[in-house]
């Protein structure tokens, strides 16, 4: 967080205490808020806040690249770390998640800097069921489907 704060301060930012507590609730906050829960855990201390603040500043905490934006199901959820992870997103419930395990990406870095690319931040999301929706559903864990690509879309396809 002091390395936020610092970035905030050389950007020329004002550190109000609203301010604060946006960015507090969204990088130490659970899981991948919206900006009306982020609105929601500050209000209580902050009850003169409006909402836009909120979203002022997580547009300049977007914008910094400290966090990150997500759009689940049209709605934009914030996740405060900013670093190249696996999101795991419930079509159901519309949980977002964290992919604990170190995995490999798709398109290594260096074949990314080969290509003379030069991204500001990549990510990759991966969509079905979190396991509290499996289990409400029939109370049985699904068949693993078999992995293959439709339409280029990345899809996993049921096994026929």
């Amino acid at each position: 967080m002091n390395a936020v704060v610092r970035r905030l301060r050389e950007q020329g930012y004002r550190l109000t205490p609203q301010r604060m507590a946006v960015l507090q609730a969204v990088l130490k906050g659970p899981g991948h808020l919206s900006a009306e829960d982020i609105y929601q855990q500050v209000a209580d201390a902050f009850p003169m806040m409006s909402l836009a603040t909120v979203y002022k500043t997580l547009e300049v905490l977007r914008d910094l690249g400290e966090v990150v934006e997500l759009s689940v199901e049209g709605q934009a959820r914030y996740d405060g770390n900013p670093r190249p992870h696996v999101h795991l997103i419930c079509e159901k419930c519309r949980a977002v998640m964290d992919w604990s395990a170190e995995v490999d990406f798709p398109v290594a870095e260096a074949a990314i800097v080969a290509s003379g690319f030069r991204p500001s931040y990549y990510r990759l999301e991966v969509y079905g069921l979190c396991p509290r929706c499996q289990a409400s559903d029939d109370g049985k864990a699904p068949v693993p489907p078999q992995v293959g690509l439709k339409n280029g879309e990345g899809r996993v396809e049921e096994a026929k």
